[in-house]
């Protein structure tokens, strides 16, 4: 950098000898320019002692500030947040390059860290600025950059983020003051990622549809056990990744980002739930993630996505460090190893887009498999049982003066729960905007029919429909049964096909099979196709007519009712009963479509 201080300086006589007078001084003694020069660049974060994180336009300001410093960041906005904020993307790249084309044209993957989903867990934000700084300002870490460029977003909740104070998360070991969990809509991104709800989910699902990051890191805080681990982290091992990826992550990238963190002196053990809360030595289970959650969407989509839970109660200055780490380390193994990954990516693309892959039943959930499990160490505390000076109750607590290692089972096995058989397209009414909107924004391909068709095709029809009693995310959920029948249906012009021979696959069942817990059904955008029609106004009297039309219409319809009336003598002396004969076959067509999930199956070819 002072280097670049004396490009900057102007000397338009004499150059050479000011330049040597210069350089010798700088090597006698710290300049008062090379100072101000450091103080510039510290973080907020770093000039509060490591104690406070920067509000919304202070870290806007710090990012803007490191893109006009260094030809390798670049600085742009994603979208605007409902209450008019930008959402802040800083590129990282050698070249300084700033599309996928572009970037990928050089050999190197992409690793997209998101940080402030939960605006009141800002560890990733502080981190990665700090990175971004120590390699693109102070020249540190360069060598990561030659096979792999950053994404960072350093808040995604904007909204969220400015609901500002010390009242938020109060049991978490600083920063002094945090933004809050939910958005100004009132909504969790993190459950978010298939509905799409929030205009900030929508606009960081066109950035990830648009570049398909390799490796996506969602940096989080987590309350919960307390243990001596810093951070805990969460990696598909069930199989929402498809196979040549899951082997890439678990054998490559998993055991090197472990090996990296306990070099750096942040060992990261799996973010787990207790086999039994009650007996804690039962061992525990590593979460499993469907596509809702950020790391869940990137294993369907064929990438790794990896969560940070940094834990609660360590210093915000530990839990920086570490997030600080693991994106250094996730770089740095994107990069060394980019051309296995490269390669394990596009075995994956090609695998679940084959139809060897539609032929064998695709799992949308999976449940622990606790037949198997391996003994590993776990870092916790001694627990201590006292009686509370202030409530008078056994108060359980952990000793943090006295760590022990303990050995327990760790569950890493799992089994599909749920299985579906892929179609070769699904079919979608053109009337289904606000479906064919989220095609667009998760990046699925489709084309329109050119021509009415009629199509022979599977249905579901919707029955036993229950609805939560209250909102979740805010949706009414709906778990509803259903069957399965195959017909013939006419479809128009327009309407939509969405082919199953795509990468995309996992994200369109996880979208449009009602089962799936994060389908579009599930979530409750079809709520008015499980509802029972109460639509049919007409009067039983009203049979006397039309019954002699369907009569004189329907050969087979008035051999049925001569067949009825013969064998069944009090149907035909009952004049009401002859009537709901009729008004029963009106209301069967009538009421046919109404409980009719308007996403077919199409099973064979579209001719």
């Amino acid at each position: 950098m002072r280097l670049n201080f004396f490009r900057l300086s102007l000397f338009p006589r004499g150059g050479v000898f000011v330049f040597t007078i210069a350089l010798l001084f700088s090597l006698t003694a710290p300049s008062k320019a090379a100072g101000q020069f450091k103080d510039k660049f510290l973080t907020h974060y770093e000039k509060s002692g490591f104690n406070r994180t920067p509000r919304y336009d202070e870290t806007a300001a710090y990012s803007k500030m490191l893109a006009s410093s260094s030809s390798m960041v670049n600085y742009i906005s994603i979208g605007v947040s409902p209450q008019g904020r930008e959402i802040p993307l800083l590129i990282l790249d050698k070249d300084g390059l700033t599309s996928p084309e572009q970037i990928r044209a050089k050999g190197r993957v992409v690793v997209l860290a998101e940080a402030s989903i939960h605006a009141g867990e800002p560890d990733g934000k502080d981190a990665g600025l700090m990175l971004i700084r120590d390699i693109a300002i102070n020249g540190k870490h360069m060598e990561i950059l030659e096979n792999a460029s950053l994404l960072f977003i350093p808040i995604i909740n904007v909204d969220g983020h400015e609901d500002f104070g010390s009242h938020y998360r109060i049991n978490q070991n600083g920063p002094e003051e945090v933004g809050a969990r939910f958005t100004a809509h009132r909504l969790n991104m993190n459950r978010d990622f298939i509905k799409a709800d929030a205009p900030e989910t929508r606009a960081l699902l066109k950035l990830y549809g648009k570049w398909m990051p390799e490796i996506f890191i969602d940096i989080h805080v987590t309350n919960g056990a307390d243990f001596q681990y810093v951070s805990t982290y969460g990696l598909d091992h069930c199989g929402f990744l498809a196979e040549p990826m899951l082997d890439w992550s678990k054998n490559i990238f998993e055991k090197e980002l472990k090996n990296s963190m306990e070099k750096a002196g942040y060992p990261i053990f799996p973010y787990f739930e207790f086999n039994s809360y009650t007996n804690p030595g039962a061992g525990v289970l590593p979460d499993n993630f469907p596509p809702q959650y950020s790391n869940g969407y990137a294993s369907a989509n064929n990438r790794i996505g990896l969560l940070l839970e940094n834990h609660i109660y360590k210093l915000y200055k530990e839990r920086v460090t570490a997030a600080y780490n693991i994106i250094l380390s996730s770089l740095d193994i994107a990069g060394k190893n980019s051309s296995t990954l490269k390669k394990a990516l596009i075995e994956a693309d090609v695998l679940v887009a084959s139809e060897a892959f539609r032929r064998d039943s695709l799992p949308l959930m999976f449940a622990h498999d606790k037949r198997e499990s391996e003994m590993v160490d776990f870092l916790a505390w001694e627990e201590k049982t006292v009686i509370s000076d202030l409530s008078g109750a056994e108060w359980r607590f952990s000793d943090r003066s006295a760590p022990v290692t303990v050995k327990m089972p760790l569950f890493t096995s799992y089994k599909p729960e749920l299985l579906v058989k892929l179609p070769n397209a699904y079919i979608i009414p053109q009337e289904q905007s606000e479906t064919a909107e989220l095609l667009d924004v998760h990046g699925i391909v489709y084309e329109r029919l050119t021509e009415d068709k009629v199509l022979e095709v599977e249905t579901y029809r919707f029955r036993n429909p229950k609805w939560s009693q209250f909102p979740y995310e805010g949706r009414f959920q709906l778990n509803v049964d259903y069957s399965v029948q195959t017909e013939k249906v006419p479809f128009r012009k327009g309407d939509i096909i969405v082919k199953t021979s795509q990468p995309k696959v996992k994200i369109i069942a996880h979208l449009l099979e009602p089962k799936s817990p994060t389908s579009l059904v599930s979530w409750g955008f079809y709520n008015n196709w499980a509802r029972p029609s109460t639509e049919f106004w007409i009067r039983l009297n009203y049979m006397e007519v039309k019954g002699r039309e369907m009569l004189a219409a329907d050969p087979k319809l008035k051999a049925e009712f001569e067949e009825k009336k013969r064998s069944d003598p009090a149907f035909a002396k009952d004049p009401n009963a002859i009537l709901q004969f009729f008004m029963s076959k009106v209301r069967k067509t009538v009421e046919l479509n109404v409980n009719r999930y308007p996403v077919a199956r199409l099973m064979g070819e579209l001719k």
